[in-house]
């Protein structure tokens, strides 16, 4: 077993068939281009922006993860944030989830077990999603699906659960803080990069509380308002680490026995 950096590991052009990649390790036209002979891509990540994905199909490369593995433990998180933000200051009476309106961008495995997790507290929650989703699965969650407009400016509470892609991109942006409801509370704990940061800046101090665990050096310094930051852990959960690395690899071992 060699130990190696990833610029070495792709600038020796082993001659690998499969890979194991975790978040935040590159796979584009030029690493791709150093492994000729690859066949098989197992990610260890929910997350895929990090990966060429028309290249994959274009080279007849498999892709093997397990979406929803680490659902849970961002769902906990989100929840463990929102009651935080809530909480934060002793000195004045306390916002409760009851009788809330939350409003989830993005209804796929982590915005499904948010809405769960929501019903103890009887919440109200409405949601956004460009995929249509199931009536029976929504009456069971008591979800009310709404447009994008609707849920974001109608949220007491607004938590953010989309994958990046060119379509989510700084999909927050200045028009929709603009019309958020004043002192609402802001939640991202998807990707960095679909919030338009310096408009975040800018509106800041409309809401009552912000929690980030996705987010740049620049935000990090700029935001004073309220603010409660993570560090990129709300897939951290020790079920949903061991989940993401096991299970991708254990189904590409099953492809190749």
């Amino acid at each position: 077993l060699t130990k190696t950096s990833n610029e070495e590991f792709y600038a020796n052009k082993y001659d690998v068939e499969a890979v194991v990649l975790r978040t935040f390790t590159q796979l584009q036209t030029e690493q791709l281009n150093n492994l000729p002979n690859l066949k098989s891509v197992v990610s260890c990540s929910v997350g895929l922006d990090n990966i060429n994905l028309n290249e994959l199909k274009e080279r007849n490369i498999e892709l093997i993860h397990t979406p929803g593995s680490n659902a849970n433990s961002v769902a906990e998180h989100t929840l463990h944030l929102i009651i935080a933000l809530l909480r934060q200051d002793p000195k004045t009476p306390v916002a409760e989830l009851k009788n809330k309106t939350i409003g989830i961008v993005g209804l796929g495995h982590i915005g499904k077990i948010v809405a769960r997790k929501l019903k103890g507290f009887e919440a109200n929650v409405i949601a956004f999603d460009v995929i249509e989703q199931d009536p029976e699965v929504l009456k069971e969650l008591n979800v009310q699906m709404k447009t994008f407009d609707e849920v974001t400016q109608q949220a007491d509470i607004l938590t953010i659960h989309v994958p990046l892609n060119k379509h989510t991109e700084n999909l927050i942006n200045s028009n929709v803080f603009a019309n958020m409801k004043t002192n609402s509370f802001f939640i991202n704990t998807s990707r960095a990069e679909v919030i338009e940061e310096a408009s975040l800046i800018q509106h800041q101090s409309k809401f009552r509380g912000i929690a980030l665990d996705v987010y740049s050096d620049n935000l990090k310094q700029q935001l004073t308002n309220h603010t409660i930051l993570t560090d990129h852990i709300a897939s951290q959960g020790e079920d949903s680490f061991r989940n993401m690395c096991l299970l991708p690899i254990e189904e590409f071992l099953k492809r190749i026995d």
